[in-house]
């Protein structure tokens, strides 16, 4: 049969409108209702990041025997097929054949490829006649039925009071996806809405079939996607699970193409992870990570910052990295059911690592691909001490401690060094969540056992550093310009820089050497030495939009780097018995027993017997949903 494997696809003004994302226009044409109306001698190419086909991957990965190009088309035109390899940093092209069609009406065209060799499939089309016109197309298969593999995704999306972006992906998916009949995976996919925040109306919420509502406690992203997991596995009709944030935009195209793709997928990388690039929300065309690698202590984003409008990029994007381990983020992660399982959940870190855990303990092949990708708020506009001092940090510990090389020297060294970093830059708040996020890593795995993680995000929230919008600080005059200088211009030498160490940062300078204030950029980017001399910094996030007053205290110095150096000592005299505990603790607080009692589950269950005996109802044994 012919089965349709990728779809061409237009912007979509309310989803993506970067246009060379799509095709690559040469002359005079139009977007109209669907269709591309292209003038006398105008060319539209689709080497692009959502219409190029990623042959190298599909041929790697799937049983892909032959692929033909259908296109519907009114009008004469050359179109041209080519095919395309990355070569020592640059594309390498081969036309594969050019053909001259002509029609007077709306009529599809077959074109069969050559998939023996290279890495990238496209198309371009010549218009040979005044107001040419492309309908679409697509990319298809000839396979037999029975040669497909079984799949059915449930799709996990965890949300806590944040209305607005989850019922707008969930009216997206279910009216442009679910309920189009031209797809192939479209009754093939179910959607499990897990409510951390108990606020979501059911009778919003819920579309028998399609769509299923679960109340839970709030216990972080981890809990939250545990819970769907679990309930993922009562239904044995499923073979895969997707997880994906609630706040992010996707185009539907990337759930079709991830169906497709494992309905093809070779047995051997039926354990395979598929994991969605990430694309910034507020420049569309720039990714942020596509894969990622943990090193210790240091994730290491894959083809960060890529500006996919250019083809050798989306190219170079499809090369393979041959790293271990791989971290396939929770933005958008496909996961086979072969993987997770009752024995086999998340850790309890409520936010931040749960992810990353969970793909270092389970990754040996994660796949990507082009036009697989979800658009999210970018990370250096949302940077938060919070999350980044202490749950990041605590929960990096644990999982150093039961996956990593357990080395207490380097534990002590990276602590040391990013406390140093937060002192050096007077953002005591952050010193200080270091050094709460250790004391409750030394606490031992009975400190995530028994935590109300609510409780204890408020009790550090309070410590972290406030930001506020530019606009809104009027203490000093902030212009842009005299900031952008102030981070240009700080370059030093190997003196000054020596010479800023041995002063803690110009903290050891007398008030009289000190600047009365300064400016310094501030987030993942920061650089102390921006800081070095500062009574008080504006510290300002490197798009400009936040402003944080940060004050040098000795008082706090003194204070602070006693409690640095007493933590540091705790953690390196500590560190080999804790590691231990964590990896005999860690099975039981990966398994659904433990998660039920966790998220009370079990309680709600007793409830529910209770009540159906005063209600003279027999009772029997009830799953873990609702």
């Amino acid at each position: 049969m012919k089965y349709r494997i990728q779809n061409i696809l237009l912007p979509d003004p309310t989803v993506c409108d970067e246009e060379r994302m799509y095709y690559r226009r040469m002359g005079l044409l139009a977007q109209v209702e669907g269709t591309l109306r292209i003038r006398k001698y105008a060319s539209c190419e689709f080497s692009t990041y959502f219409n190029s086909f990623s042959l190298n991957k599909w041929r790697r990965y799937t049983r892909l025997s032959n692929l033909h190009l259908s296109l519907q088309l009114d009008g004469e035109f050359i179109v041209s097929l080519y095919s395309a390899r990355w070569f020592r940093g640059s594309v390498v092209r081969e036309c594969l054949q050019t053909v001259k069609i002509s029609s007077d009406k709306k009529a599809e065209f077959t074109f069969p490829v050559d998939i023996t060799s290279n890495d990238s499939i496209y198309f371009k089309l010549t218009a040979l006649q005044e107001d040419s016109v492309f309908y679409g197309g697509y990319y298809y298969t000839e396979v037999l039925k029975k040669d497909l593999n079984p799949v059915e995704i449930d799709l996990i999306m965890c949300t806590y009071r944040r209305e607005f972006y989850l019922k707008r992906n969930l009216d997206l998916i279910v009216n442009q996806y679910l309920r189009v009949k031209r797809y192939n995976g479209s009754a093939h996919f179910h959607i499990l809405v897990v409510d951390n925040g108990q606020t979501l109306d059911p009778k919003e919420i819920v579309r028998p079939g399609l769509v299923d509502l679960y109340p839970n406690i709030n216990a972080g992203g981890s809990g939250g996607f545990c819970r769907g997991m679990m309930e993922s596995l009562h239904n044995e009709k499923s073979t895969h699970m997707i997880l994906m944030d609630d706040d992010v935009l996707v185009q539907v195209e990337a759930f079709e193409k991830t169906y497709n793709f494992l309905t093809l997928l070779k047995e051997e990388y039926n354990k395979a992870f598929i994991g969605g690039a990430m694309i910034r929300l507020d420049q569309k065309n720039i990714q942020h990570e596509n894969l990622a690698t943990f090193k210790g202590y240091r994730l290491v984003g894959l083809k960060q910052q890529l500006n996919l409008n250019q083809y050798s990029l989306v190219l170079f994007n499809e090369m393979p990295e041959p790293i271990h381990p791989v971290y396939a983020a929770w933005w958008y992660c496909c996961m086979p059911k072969t993987i997770v399982n009752a024995q086999n959940l998340p850790y309890p870190f409520f936010v931040r690592m749960d992810d990353i855990e969970y793909s270092v303990r389970n990754i040996k092949e994660a796949i990507s691909l082009n036009g697989i990708c979800v658009w999210h708020d970018a990370f250096d506009n949302k940077y938060s001490t919070l999350m980044e001092d202490y749950f990041m940090f605590r929960n990096n510990l644990v999982v150093d401690a039961v996956h990593g090389e357990g080395d207490k020297y380097i534990v002590s060294a990276f602590f040391t060094f990013r406390f140093i970093r937060a002192m050096f830059q007077s953002d005591y708040g952050g010193a200080e969540l270091l050094c709460d996020g250790v004391d409750n890593f030394l606490k031992g795995p009975e400190f995530f056992k028994t935590v109300d993680p609510v409780q204890d995000r408020a009790e550090h929230g309070t410590k972290q550093t406030k930001a506020v919008p530019v606009g809104d600080y009027d203490k000093f005059d902030v212009f842009y310009g005299e900031f952008r200088a102030a981070v240009d211009k700080n370059r030093e030498s190997i003196i000054k820089q020596w010479f800023r160490y041995l002063t803690l940062n110009g903290h050891l300078l007398p008030s009289a050497l000190m600047h009365r204030s300064g400016f310094a950029e501030y987030g993942y980017g920061s650089h102390s030495k921006m800081f070095f001399g500062k009574r008080t910094t504006l510290a300002i996030d490197p798009n400009f939009q936040t402003v944080t007053e940060l004050k040098r205290s000795s008082k706090k110095d003194v204070q602070l780097y006693a409690r640095g150096i007493s933590t540091c000592l705790r953690l390196f005299t500590e560190y080999d018995r804790l590691r231990k505990e964590y990896k005999a603790e860690f099975p039981a607080m990966t398994n659904e027993v433990f998660w039920t009692h966790y998220l009370r589950l079990d309680e709600k269950k007793a409830a529910e017997k209770d009540k159906k005996r005063a209600d003279g109802k027999p009772t029997g044994g009830s799953p873990a949903g609702e």
